[in-house]
């Protein structure tokens, strides 16, 4: 009797595991192909020395933060555009800020809001955007919960660790390019691939970044 209940026992743990098993692969499977778990590479965040001071281990390395930065800002020129780009900590504390000639107030307080509700939601700021567009309900709630909903807002997460955030406003060119690519560009350049980017909502069309215009209807057939 007790070698039969071992016998039943065992082979309930070998067909958990295979759930298991095939839950995790399911799983896996699911998972963005640029995902891959790991320490984070050394060149990417403070020193253990620098961040010893400061009980902070996975934080954006400012000069990373910098780069950024002027990658975002040749792409910017390159389409004949201007930006602010702002990166910040997994603490929300601004690491580097960098405005171009003829930037204004509006656009630094945009691209710091995009960059703390990308980091807070820990997803780009255009998934509100397609939320809350034609949906003045969730433009409320947002505001309510200090979240921006305009394009141009990034997660900085390198081997599923988030060190930081990026926001980009200002324009960066407009509709031929955009915030949003702007701070999607400059991550690759840096970091590597990174998840495509999100169209734009229903009845939508992107204005390259901020909020988007809904789309002209088509063309009445003669």
């Amino acid at each position: 009797m007790r070698d039969r209940k071992f016998v039943i026992g065992l082979m309930a743990g070998l067909a958990g595991g295979g759930l298991l098993a095939v839950a995790g692969a399911t799983i896996a499977a699911e998972r963005h192909p640029v995902f891959q778990f790991g320490p984070v590479p050394p060149q990417f965040v403070i020193s253990p020395e620098d961040g010893a001071r400061s009980h902070d281990h996975i934080s954006i390395k400012a000069e990373v933060a910098e780069r950024l930065s002027h990658v975002c800002e040749a792409a910017a020129k390159a389409h004949g555009g201007s930006a602010t780009i702002v990166i910040l900590d997994p603490f929300g504390m601004i690491i580097h800020e960098h405005r171009m000639d003829g930037q204004t107030y509006i656009n630094q307080k945009a691209a710091e809001n995009k960059a703390r509700t990308a980091l807070l939601t820990r997803e780009p700021s255009h998934v509100l955007t397609n939320r809350a567009f034609d949906d003045v309900s969730t433009l409320i709630r947002m505001d309510q919960f200090g979240l921006n909903v305009q394009e141009g807002g990034l997660p900085i997460i390198v081997g599923d660790q988030m060190i930081g955030a990026i926001g980009v406003g200002g324009g960066a060119g407009g509709a031929s390019y955009g915030e949003e690519r702007c701070a999607h560009d400059a991550l690759t350049e840096v970091f590597g691939p990174q998840p495509p980017l999100l169209p734009p909502p229903a009845g939508g069309r992107t204005n390259g970044g901020g909020f988007p215009q809904r789309a002209a209807p088509p063309a009445a057939g003669r």
